[in-house]
């Protein structure tokens, strides 16, 4: 004798109690089985998988339940009330009679919805199980107002899409206290296109780690600890030569050092940042707006204080030159902040020439990679921001291996791109948007952004440049010098003008990647990676893609 569908039988036991929920109206199982189509995407392909199981043989229906019943195993037990915020995909109605199988409830969620009506809609309907894109719970994850809505009832979230970063997992799992379980997207789009991404990062990491041999992380750390006490040290010691900040017990505001030192107008900010950086690493204290400082530095103390940092340097990092220039600019100071002496042009920090020969090899390597592996029906449109000469990075890259399909912008055309390049500066939350606006779906970024400090830039930097301002692309996104004549398979990156690097902490990589993640970016990767010797000199290069 045949037997009832096992879909079927799950839902005459549901009865009249509701099976599924969209929109605010809940449809019964009897409904269903019926053939009342709830509206909406995801709610009417339900209702026609139903109708079109009903009618199948039983043993077409078994075999049709065998995927059902793995992921009714994944659900577990009841009560289960099932939120998919998914479209209509076969993946996402296929969760959803897996919750009817498993004698569940479904609410249709809408992915597009917004985010606070969303959380809103979960903490009402006391949702158990959640399933969404992956991008979309790192977002809803990371939401400041999460708290404020009572999710305690959530015990499984289903995300599907590519391989997740751990820390990512993490945070979600903190964040909403549930299990997180993830799911493949089978042979997507998404899931090449990231696939397409991590080879090249991997391919242009390869390429450039010759440039990091014989670099370890403790020479750049010791490296950077003595520079940064060098520099500091002789920032104390010009305004100390003007007999202020000599005594712990004596204090100085703002514009009493300008006064004693003779700072011109010119060089006020700059003097300002200095007392901002001696502050914030101890060399001097503050009170209520009033300057402590120390027992008075002599002149051969900080010329020793140079010396470890000399050696660190010329130790394989960079050309001697540069690091004198840093030295050089320190003596002149005196004479810089009082007009007797006129500023030099601003240049890059010394950690930049350090980095840039990497950096500009995995710059390089990825923008060839991308270009070569693009198979839209369309030319690769390409906009890099940050370059004012003709020969940049891009267009060098490029021309090492020629793509007919390419289309290099330097200069936005109102469009969208499928591929951004750009150096920037300003505060990930600002920066970031307003670069990925320029993007079209599907579209990849490539952002060296500061990760670390640059106390190198008080003595050789711009004194006017300002670093709170995140308009784009004048101050988001900077202009660089030209660059240097050097063979095209090199590709070394154009240094960006002293504005385009910051004399203040600059943020750490995490803040730039969960700036990236918060826009939708469903992946994002960092050259070099963490723990690199290159990555410690304060310079990263992120590879990002929008769904």
């Amino acid at each position: 004798m045949p037997t009832t569908p096992a879909l079927v039988s799950a839902l005459r036991e549901l009865g009249d109690r509701p099976a599924v929920v969209a929109d605010g109206r809940a449809i019964s199982g009897i409904g269903l089985l019926l053939g009342v189509s709830p509206p909406g995407g995801l709610p009417r392909a339900l209702a026609q998988r139903v109708a079109a199981h009903a009618a199948l043989p039983p043993s077409a229906a078994r075999t049709a339940e065998q995927r059902l019943r793995h992921w009714a195993g994944v659900l577990g037990p009841p009560p289960i009330r099932h939120t998919v915020l998914h479209p209509a995909t076969d993946l996402a109605v296929e969760l959803a009679l897996a919750t009817l199988l498993a004698g569940g409830t479904v609410h249709c969620g809408d992915p597009r919805q917004d985010p606070e009506q969303q959380l809103v809609d979960l903490a009402a309907s006391g949702t158990t199980h959640l399933s969404l894109p992956s991008t979309l719970l790192w977002s809803l994850s990371r939401r400041p107002d999460l708290a404020d809505h009572d999710l305690g009832a959530l015990r499984l979230v289903l995300h599907v899409g590519p391989e997740p970063r751990q820390d990512d997992v993490y945070a979600a799992v903190d964040a909403l206290g549930a299990v997180l379980a993830h799911v493949r997207a089978p042979h997507s789009h998404a899931e090449a296109a990231d696939r397409r991404l991590r080879t090249a990062a991997d391919a242009a990491d390869a390429i450039a780690w010759k440039h990091a041999i014989g670099v370890t992380a403790e020479q750049v750390q010791a490296f950077g600890t003595h520079l940064d006490h060098a520099v500091l040290s002789a920032l104390l010691l010009t305004l100390q030569q003007s007999g202020v900040l000599t005594d712990p017990e004596r204090g100085h505001t703002e514009a009493e050092i300008l006064t004693a030192a003779l700072v011109t107008p010119a060089q006020r900010p700059r003097v300002g940042r200095w007392l901002d950086a001696l502050t914030r690493h101890g060399l001097i204290t503050r009170h209520d707006d009033v300057h402590y400082g120390r027992p008075e530095l002599t002149a051969a103390e900080v010329r020793e204080a140079w010396r470890p940092a000399v050696e660190a340097w010329n130790d394989g990092l960079g050309p001697v030159a540069a690091l004198d220039r840093v030295r050089r600019g320190a003596l002149r100071l005196p004479r810089l902040i009082t007009g007797e002496e006129a500023p030099r042009p601003a240049a890059a920090p010394i950690r930049w020439t350090a980095a840039r020969g990497y950096l500009g090899a995995a710059l390089g390597a990825l923008v060839r990679g991308l270009a070569e592996t693009h198979d839209g029906p369309q030319p690769l449109r390409i906009l890099e921001l940050g370059q004012d000469d003709a020969d940049s990075t891009v267009t060098r890259a490029l021309a090492a291996r020629p793509r007919p399909g390419a289309d290099h912008h330097q200069l936005p055309d109102g469009g969208r791109y499928d591929l951004v390049v750009a150096t920037v500066t300003g505060h990930p939350d600002a920066v970031v948007p307003e670069l990925v606006d320029q993007l079209a779906p599907g579209g990849q970024l490539l952002l060296l952004a500061p990760t670390g400090e640059q106390l190198d830039l008080l003595i050789t930097g711009d004194a006017e440049a300002r670093t709170d301002s995140p308009a784009f692309p004048a101050a988001a996104v900077r202009p660089a010098a030209p660059a240097s004549p050097v063979p095209a398979a090199a590709i070394p990156v154009p240094v960006p003008a002293v504005p385009g690097f910051p004399a203040f902490p600059a943020l750490p990589a995490e803040r730039w990647r969960a700036a990236l993640t918060a826009v939708g970016c469903p992946t994002v990767l960092a050259l070099p990676e963490d723990g690199h010797p290159m990555g410690l000199l304060g310079q990263r290069l992120f590879a990002a893609r929008m769904p």
